[in-house]
């Protein structure tokens, strides 16, 4: 099931975080994709309007040719020919540039040369001029057509709304940032001090989490040598992170990478390379995400090994404490877990709040991916810990009825994680963050 998954920016009021990956139900939060409360600066203006006195990019093909009276009709013609025969001309040396810009990239968004021809006639059909060298529009630009985004829509409606993005006022800002991310900044590494952590942070919090009563995995497994791994989310990749951590965790474990390194799925590379058409044009345009399970399962070396949990039978009254102490079981024997579908609430958005325990009635505004890290007793009563991407929530206690009332799955993976894919990009850092570096 795709998870809508939230995202909560640094520029945003808690109350203002909006949810994303597909269409909501009704919610009083503004800015919910799919929401009839969308935000009217978010919504997507008419083609004309975009288009409107925007990007010298986006030329006419030509001019209307006109007759002047009296002129002879084969002069005429003779004329009309000269200006085809010109403009073919240009046309076709206009597609060479294309090509070859689009072939010096075919490595990084991973083109073929059938990609390449038919994204550079789309592109010159539309009456795009690329110079020989590039500036950064100019880059991003060729990416949205390298890669087919908007390749079905009207090609007036596609130079719309690609001039529209390209030169943004704020209806386009936030979607302009992403493709930036993607295309030109690349990932970021930002290493922070082992005193100053998140982890570190939410002990202050909740000082039970520091005792040996507690298991914290990437604190106590021995396996997981790197120690804790951060991301930070700024748009709506929840459904990517999760599963990135939660492989990088799993791969550290069969690997026994050095203390305060890990291998990870850089995450912006992946996106250029392997997001279909539809996929980059939700993400850039929409802030729309996807499932975090398919996801999951997309980049592991090994997938056969999946097991997963309905949180809701965690309070079954008949099979509740067993299914409980399984997962306790395989946390420490399996490490983390991919918590997915986690229904997000109004009262989960309060960033002071880092335990949440029973039912939470409030109103439901999203779905978001973390990871499952760790577990103690409280009186008997068994809590999980999770590790979110929010830069104010980075931790978050909770219990077996409040996961269960979220609607929470949990998956383990059972199999052996040698590495990442050998076709898939990595980083070596301790702290990478595509979205956002850590302030």
């Amino acid at each position: 099931m795709a998870s809508r998954c939230l995202v909560h920016s640094r520029r945003m009021l808690p109350s203002q975080v909006f949810a994303v990956d597909g269409p909501l139900a009704k919610t009083a939060v503004k800015g919910c994709a799919g929401s009839t409360e969308r935000q009217p600066s978010k919504a997507m203006p008419t083609p004309m309007l975009a288009f409107a006195g925007l990007a010298l990019r986006l030329h006419r093909r030509g001019q209307p040719k006109f007759c002047s009276v009296g002129q002879p009709r084969g002069e005429a013609r003779g004329e009309a020919l000269g200006e085809d025969r010109v403009r073919m001309k240009a046309e076709k040396a206009q597609l060479a540039v294309v090509k070859q810009h689009m072939q010096e990239k075919a490595d990084d968004w991973n083109l073929s040369m059938e990609d390449i021809g038919a994204a550079a006639q789309l592109m010159v059909s539309d009456g795009q001029s690329m110079p020989t060298e590039l500036d950064e529009q100019g880059i991003m630009l060729l990416f949205l057509y390298a890669k087919g985004v908007l390749r079905q829509k009207a090609s007036a409606v596609r130079r719309a709304e690609f001039a529209a993005l390209l030169l943004p006022d704020d209806i386009y800002e936030e979607s302009l940032e992403r493709l930036e991310r993607l295309v030109l900044e690349r990932e970021k590494s930002e290493s922070l001090l082992d005193d100053s952590n998140s982890f570190t942070r939410l002990l202050d919090s909740l000082p039970s989490w520091r005792g040996n009563s507690s298991y914290v995995a990437f604190r106590d497994d021995p396996r997981i040598s790197c120690g804790l791994l951060e991301r930070v989310q700024l748009s709506g990749l929840c459904y990517m992170h999760a599963p990135v951590v939660l492989q990088a965790y799993l791969v550290a474990m069969q690997a026994g990478s050095p203390t305060g390194t890990s291998k990870m799925l850089d995450l912006a590379d992946y996106i250029r390379k392997y997001r279909t058409a539809q996929e980059l044009e939700d993400h850039i345009f929409k802030d729309e995400a996807g499932s975090s399970q398919a996801f999951l399962a997309q980049i592991l070396a090994n997938a056969s090994g999946l097991e997963g949990f309905d949180c809701r039978s965690m309070v079954n009254k008949i099979v509740g404490q067993a299914t409980i102490d399984v997962i306790i079981s395989n946390l420490k024997e399996f490490g983390p877990a991919l918590v997915s579908g986690f229904m997000v609430t109004e009262n989960f958005l309060d960033a002071k709040i880092h335990q949440h325990l029973g039912q939470d009635n409030s109103n439901e505004v999203g779905l978001h991916a973390m990871v499952l890290v760790g577990h103690r007793k409280k009186s008997g009563q068994d809590r999980f810990l999770l590790q979110d991407w929010w830069s104010d929530k980075s931790f978050i206690e909770v219990d077996a009825e409040y996961l269960a009332g979220q609607r929470a799955s949990l998956v383990f993976v059972q199999s052996d994680q040698p590495d990442i894919p050998v076709q898939f990009s990595r980083n070596s850092a301790r702290h990478v963050e595509l979205e956002m570096t850590v302030k």
